[in-house]
């Protein structure tokens, strides 16, 4: 990716994407340009044109607009995938890609195993570790990921603000040892001896270089008075000094304003801060306040306002933050939501922080910050790194037996064939510590009614805006089992998506596989959700349900197998069908083996409310299902159909 300008900051998504499921839109997205690459040589105007009008006909995402221009709609729906290297710069699929969306990626490395995540978080883990911002020259160049990774490895935990704010600083013509120094330097904010906004204002200097004062802010704000000298040295406007003036005389009147808040000092105040140049410098660009008439009502309006907080250091953090935010504002929310789609990053409380610490430490220990080569090269020529289908392990040249030695002695494990249980282990309990402090029963119950009333933009609040209302119910049916379920299984190994680092839903995970299987002991439940109504499960459901819980049951022949079907209303013919077939051996796509019983039982989510409310376990309902089919299996006649023929001497020569 390439910055436009020297002041710039990269962008991984676009203005005109904006969207949370990101997943499931990619995952929309890519096949319709495959279709294009297949019938356009060239992307140009006829096939982004084309391409987006296939996409309003077959989603329901992102708002119509009869005057929008369908070829630059097309773009721009586009330039998220081009950045991620899923496409190059004519949208053609890369082999990444391609094997995506062909569930057949890389298979995981003995190291990319022990993260705890699945195939769609190491796509996108992978293209993030390759990710290289240049800059105009295309020569000069820097890893954006990587230096998120450093930052998490040496600080544990920081402010999201302060985390995504650094990283959009960098810029590609750091070398490795400044991307280094600004790391170490966060260290005074993290000890509280540098605010933020001073670390800032010393490592990114509208210079060229950064510089090292003598004294800190704070000392500017000890006096009774401002130095004007000491305060020009931290209100700096290195393109003009003239707006220096206005700087002196907005905090001056703030600071009068804040120590008596008299009428006559607050209009002074709002006078000033009308200045364009002040609305720059201390407004991000708008109305630095919230006008009223009476003190009591503007302070109530400009509640949190951070120019009026106690803390006078509090004008210097905004004064630089709203600086900086003209070049990183658009940007870092689709930084964050890019990020997330790893797995690795835990995103909850305004903080930063990374999952299965002693694995990150010692799999991301030694990155390279900085990249060699030029851009033209890198993500233009389609056999290059970016756009290949290569392990971690590759990616950053890691030498596997020595990460494996640490980890082992980390992990306190003698082999390993134990580091495994061991992430799975610590994964399954920080899982279900989250579940019973985020979803409770009581949670469940009060989120699952939603499902029925179709309530979605509750449910995205109360569980998540990364992924689909069908995924979270999938999500949280899950979690409404563990609940109602009298014996422990592995709840992390059981749900079948995509999970991000604060263990919330992203996206159905990639497979063919149903979406819960649980390993009982001494037997195996699946159980598939849909939101689809009566007539759409018919065309929708009927086929992939049976086909999963046929494969189930030819793979797991030595146990018994049972399909829970659970959705907010039954088709009464699917009802029946799903008894009906326990009578007949369906055979596997999988083998060539038939299953001579498959059982599949429909469930209502009024039901599992039901079941909850009641605290009814399962063992009490799964026991009277499998009663009613002890006498179900017949000895079916798998020639029934040729013998017909037979008889009726459409064989005969």
């Amino acid at each position: 990716m390439k910055l436009l300008s020297r002041a710039g900051t990269f962008n991984l998504g676009d203005n005109s994407f904006r969207t949370n499921t990101l997943i499931e839109d990619y995952k929309t997205i890519l096949p319709l340009l495959k279709q294009i690459n297949n019938e356009f040589e060239i992307w140009d105007r006829q096939a982004q044109s084309i391409f987006y009008k296939r996409f309003l006909e077959q989603t329901t995402r992102f708002e119509r607009s009869k005057d929008e221009d369908l070829a630059k709609r097309g773009r721009t729906l586009t330039n998220a995938l081009v950045k991620i290297g899923l496409v190059d710069n004519k949208r053609s699929l890369s082999t990444v890609a391609i094997d995506w969306l062909n569930n057949s990626l890389e298979p995981m490395d003995q190291v990319e195993k022990l993260l705890g995540i699945d195939n769609h978080n190491l796509l996108f883990l992978r293209q993030l570790l390759k990710l290289r911002v240049y800059d105009v020259t295309s020569v000069h160049s820097f890893y954006p990921f990587r230096v998120a990774l450093e930052l998490l490895i040496k600080y544990n935990t920081i402010p999201q603000r302060d985390f995504l704010t650094l990283i959009h600083l960098i810029q590609p013509t750091f070398d490795e040892t400044r991307i280094e120094l600004i790391i170490n330097n966060y260290e005074k904010v993290v000890t509280n001896n540098q605010v933020f906004a001073e670390f800032i204002d010393d490592n990114f200097p509208e210079d060229a270089q950064p510089k090292e004062k003598s004294v800190s802010i704070s000392d500017l704000f000890n006096g009774n008075q401002l130095d004007r000298e000491l305060f020009d040295q931290f209100f700096v406007n290195r393109k003009t000094g003239n707006s220096q003036e206005a700087y002196f005389e907005f905090v001056t009147k703030l600071l009068a304003f804040k120590k008596e808040s008299s009428l006559e000092k607050l209009q002074s105040l709002i006078s000033i801060s009308k200045n364009n140049q002040v609305k720059k410098a201390f407004g991000f660009g708008k109305s630095v306040f919230k006008p009223q008439k009476s003190v009591s009502k503007f302070y109530k309006e400009n509640t949190d306002n951070m120019l009026l907080s106690d803390n006078n250091t509090d004008i210097y953090t905004q004064f630089v933050l709203s600086k900086k935010e003209d070049i990183i504002k658009e940007y870092r929310d689709m930084t964050k939501r890019t990020f997330n789609l790893t797995g690795l990053f835990d995103f909850g409380n305004g903080l930063v922080s990374y999952v299965n610490q002693d694995v990150f430490k010692i799999i991301f220990r030694n990155l390279s910050l900085t990249g060699t080569g030029i851009a033209q090269v890198y993500e233009s020529e389609r056999d290059q790194l970016f756009y290949q289908d290569i392990s971690i392990s590759a990616i950053l040249n890691l030498d596997t037996d020595d990460i494996l030695n640490h980890l082992k002695n980390v992990l306190k494990v003698d082999d390993e064939s134990q580091l495994m249980n061991a992430v799975i282990s610590e994964r399954e309990k920080k899982l279900k510590v989250f579940v019973e402090q985020k979803f409770p029963k009581s949670k469940i119950l009060q989120i699952l009614p939603l499902f029925s009333e179709r309530k979605d933009d509750e449910i995205h609040k109360l569980v998540s805006e990364s992924a689909t209302i069908p995924t979270i119910f999938e999500y949280i049916v899950g979690i409404a089992w563990y609940h109602i379920s009298d014996e422990n299984f592995i709840l992390s190994q059981s749900l079948n998506l995509t999970l991000d680092g604060n263990m919330l839903p992203l996206s159905h995970a990639a497979g063919g596989a149903g979406d819960i299987i649980i390993d009982y002991k001494e037997f195996t439940l699946m159980i598939e959700v849909t939101l689809m109504n009566e007539q759409a499960q018919k065309r929708g459901e009927w086929e992939p349900v049976l086909r999963h819980a046929t494969n189930l049951t030819v793979e797991n022949s030595s146990k018994n197998v049972l399909t829970l079907f659970i959705a907010d209303r039954l088709d009464d013919n699917t009802i029946n069908i799903w008894r009906a077939v326990a009578g007949v051996p369906m055979k596997s796509s999988n083998r060539d083996e038939f299953a001579k019983l498959v059982k599949i039982f429909p469930l209502t989510n009024n039901e599992i409310i039901r079941m909850l409310e009641q605290s009814v376990n399962e063992r009490k309902l799964i026991k009277e299902i499998n009663s009613t089919y002890d006498n179900y299996a017949t000895n079916f006649d798998l020639n029934w159909r040729t013998k017909i023929l037979e008889n009726s001497n459409i064989f005969q020569q």
